[in-house]
């Protein structure tokens, strides 16, 4: 019967089928196993992929939303990104400022600054400071920057990142303190503290140059009058021009303060003879004693006293300096007022021992108001 062949024939192979059986379950399994490993791996690295993306969104916020101002440029300097920040600070938009140069923010002016940020980053190095900058408007603006190199995989420089923090308001105040701590509120001149640091200053300069210079020692003739007669507001004002004309007087190397009610000095600098002292002295009373408009329609004449250091002749520290110079003017006052006076430590040798007063003190009075 034909069935009965087939059936012996499919029994012949069992054997092979039986073979077989065991090499397929283990192809399977390994499949299997290898299918399960690849899923794993790729589910590992879609995470991690997820992961980064995650990170990377975190960071391109922070960086959007950063209050600093952050900047990328290429290796020349030219801008490739900017945050809003940057954007709200400077006026610039981003697609105005991508492309351009850093040279847009015009800081131009600080060469040795920039040439020593340029050194330091292209050495590979951090650099951290501060300076100005200046918005589209043309305003200027002070910033704290940390600028730092980016490297690529083989260590090469292709970037740098710079992240900025706008100190404009600090900068304001420490120069509001710094006004006050240093300059008179009535005048705006150096008060005393600042005088007396840069008289130390000139002292030193001298000293290392082998310069000489003259010190004077000013108080006003006929303030107190000015002050009684029309009030502390006049005072100011008559404080006011006098400083101006103070200034007017001398060179802007020199240096005018108030040293406290109606006392000021002068530091010329680079002054070799008591000659070319003396000329400036004559200037100081020629130019004091002008008639002065107050407010209010009314007007007064005031003088000036003057006594006279000359560095190193007189003395080589501040407070002889200063002391000899206040000694002189008030032999001035005693004279009758308004004129000048060398310090008699150390005398010209042109003039006798017993007056060194190169002119006579001499009292102006005013036609309208009888000050003086």
């Amino acid at each position: 019967m034909p069935y009965l062949s087939e059936v012996h024939h499919l029994f012949s192979r069992l054997p092979l089928l039986t073979a077989i059986g065991p090499l397929v379950l283990i192809f399977v399994a390994v499949a299997a196993m290898y299918y399960l490993r690849l899923t794993r791996q790729l589910r590992e690295q879609f995470d991690i992929q997820q992961r980064i993306s995650i990170q990377l969104q975190k960071l391109n916020t922070a960086v959007e939303q950063s209050p600093s101002s952050i900047v990328i440029t290429d290796r020349s300097g030219v801008i490739e990104y900017v945050n809003p920040a940057f954007c709200r600070l400077t006026g610039y938009s981003s697609e105005e400022a991508f492309g351009q140069h850093t040279r847009i923010l015009k800081g131009g002016d600080q060469p040795e600054l920039y040439r020593d940020v340029w050194e330091t980053i292209l050495a590979g190095k951090e650099w951290r400071g501060e300076f100005y900058n200046r918005r589209k408007d043309g305003s200027l603006f002070w910033e704290f920057a940390s600028i730092s190199p980016i490297r690529d995989g083989s260590g090469e420089i292709t970037h740098f990142v710079a992240v900025k923090e706008n100190i404009t308001e600090r900068k304001q105040l420490l120069e509001c303190l710094d006004q006050l701590a240093h300059y008179d509120k009535i005048t705006s001149l150096p008060n005393r503290t600042l005088f007396f640091d840069r008289l130390s200053q000139v002292i030193a300069a001298s000293q290392r140059e082998q310069r000489q210079f003259a010190l004077f020692f000013v108080d006003l003739d006929g303030f107190k009058q000015v002050n009684d007669s029309y009030g502390h507001e006049s005072g100011d004002y008559v404080l006011k021009e006098t400083a101006t004309r103070l200034i007017a007087c001398v060179r802007e190397s020199d240096t005018v303060a108030r040293m406290g009610g109606d006392e000021f000095t002068i530091i010329l600098c680079n002054i070799t003879r008591h000659e070319d002292a003396a000329l400036v002295a004559e200037k100081v009373l020629k130019h004091v004693s002008q008639p002065i408009e107050l407010p209010g329609g009314k007007s007064c004449i005031i003088g000036s006293s003057i006594g006279i250091s000359m560095y190193p002749h007189t003395a080589l520290e501040p407070a002889p300096l200063v002391s000899n110079a206040d000694t002189a003017m008030y032999e001035v006052k005693r004279a009758g007022k308004n004129g000048y006076r060398f310090s008699a430590a150390r005398q010209p040798a042109y003039q006798s021992s017993d007056s060194i007063m190169y002119q006579q003190p001499r009292l102006r009075q005013h036609p309208q108001t009888g000050c003086c």
